[in-house]
């Protein structure tokens, strides 16, 4: 069997089983190997060679693959709540403004049920909405803080065996 390269606009454009030509575009000979990881190659105007950025074109992928992922995790750390007097609360922004506004509004001697993630009421004073409030920003300053932390170590990596070294994890 022959393997080819189509060539368009001076770059690879795909693989064939035939020879093909039209406008800008053109088939070259490839071994079998060179078929199967057509993706590692390059026409550098003459003959398909190997990409020598190939290997940085795959760090790259794999440390926005770590991004992502760090950052599904860290998204879930920000909105898993905050345990006040045994139940737990949302730590989403609304949660933050909301509780801003209702501390506003409150005398010191003012009391409300304010209603935690599983809709469990604990009745608060001003001091607790506060103290509540000073749990969400805790977890939202070490959540960001670990962030800038991993990405950090992600952007320096410098193999793709170093990315995968990089432990994400929010837990406090």
């Amino acid at each position: 069997m022959t393997y080819y390269a189509v060539i368009t606009n001076g770059k690879i454009d795909g693989k064939g089983q035939c020879p093909c030509s039209g406008d800008n575009t053109f088939s070259v000979e490839i071994t079998e190997e060179v078929y199967d990881n057509i993706e590692q190659y390059i026409w550098n105007g003459s003959e398909v060679i190997y990409n020598p950025d190939y290997d940085n074109i795959l760090l790259e992928q794999k440390k926005a693959e770590k991004i992502e992922l760090n950052d599904t995790l860290r998204d879930t750390a920000l909105l898993s709540g905050v345990t006040y007097q045994n139940v737990l609360f949302d730590s989403d922004t609304d949660q933050k403004v909301n509780l801003l506004a209702t501390v506003n509004m409150m005398s010191d001697e003012d009391t409300i049920t304010w209603y935690g993630m599983d809709n469990q009421g604990l009745l608060c004073t001003k001091a607790d909405l506060m103290a509540i409030g000073g749990l969400i920003t805790e977890l939202h300053s070490y959540c960001w803080n670990m962030n800038a932390y991993i990405k950090d170590q992600i952007q320096n990596a410098q193999t793709i065996a170093e990315v995968d070294e990089i432990e994400i994890s929010y837990d406090r």
